[in-house]
Order: structure tokens, then sequence, then C-alpha cells
């Protein structure tokens, strides 16, 4: 889209489209790129109804865009299992201090109250807890060629 108001508009379009529609999505289906397919259908739509605008995008290149954005879906669901994989290896005072600190409600700062522990060293913690589970997703997407 040439500006944000006609970006917003597209995205509000496809969010009722989406709704409208929900009841034809396939049961087990994954929702993303069928929900990404509705929004380049309405971005191709919105540009034809535009013609008076300067820019206009062919379908190719729509498609091409589309193509890699589920590109990188599919690299995202692999590191998204990866880092489950890895979670369920971390020691368990690991896994719980990340799960309290990013699935929790609170801040980093209460998680660390809550605990007992002081703030720089949870800080210090997790910096660590990310590389070890950085470098496992690394690993394991090499050994299964997804990298």
């Amino acid at each position: 889209m040439q500006n944000l108001a006609d970006a917003e508009d597209v995205l509000q379009q496809t969010g009722l489209i989406i709704w409208r529609k929900f009841d034809e999505f396939p049961v087990g289906g994954e929702f993303e790129p069928w929900a990404c397919r509705i929004a380049l259908y309405e971005a191709r739509n919105f540009l034809k109804t535009k013609r008076r605008s300067r820019i206009r995008f062919s379908d190719e290149f729509l498609d091409a865009v589309a193509d890699a954005h589920a590109a990188r879906a599919d690299i995202h669901q692999s590191r998204l299992e990866a880092l489950a994989a890895c979670m369920d290896k971390l020691p368990g005072a690991d896994r719980e201090l990340i799960e309290l600190c990013y699935a929790g409600a609170g801040s980093i700062k209460q998680a660390a109250e809550e605990i007992g522990r002081p703030v720089g060293g949870v800080y210090k913690s997790l910096e660590r807890i990310r590389d070890v589970l950085m470098n496992c997703i690394n690993r394991t997407l090499a050994n299964e060629g997804r990298q």
C-alpha cells in the first residue's frame, strides 16, 4: 500500500472477511496461511479499485511477496518446534525461570522478588538460558537440515 491509511483499511477488511468466513476454515488446518491468502486477495482487490494510483503492483509481485511470507512462516514454525524441544531439555529451575519471566503477566523485577533473587542476577541467568536455547535451536535445525 502507498500509505498507512490504505494498509489499515486492507487489514481491517481482511479481519472482517476472516471473521465472516471462519466457519469455512478447515478443521485441523493452519490458520496463518489461510488468513494470509485472504489478505493477499484483499490487497489485490484494493489495488484494482484504486486504479488512479500511480504505483501499481502486479499480481506476480503480490504472489512473490505471499510466497516469501509463506516460506518464512515455515521457518518460523520450525524454530518454534525446536524451541519447544529445547525448553524440554532445560534443567527444571531454568525452565521455571523462563516461564515465570516470559509466560507470566508480571515483569522480570516482579519475578526476581517472587523467587528472592536480585534483579541483576535474574537478568544474567536469563541471558545464559537464552544463549543455551539459541544454540540448541540452531543445532536442532542444522541436524534436521531445516536451517
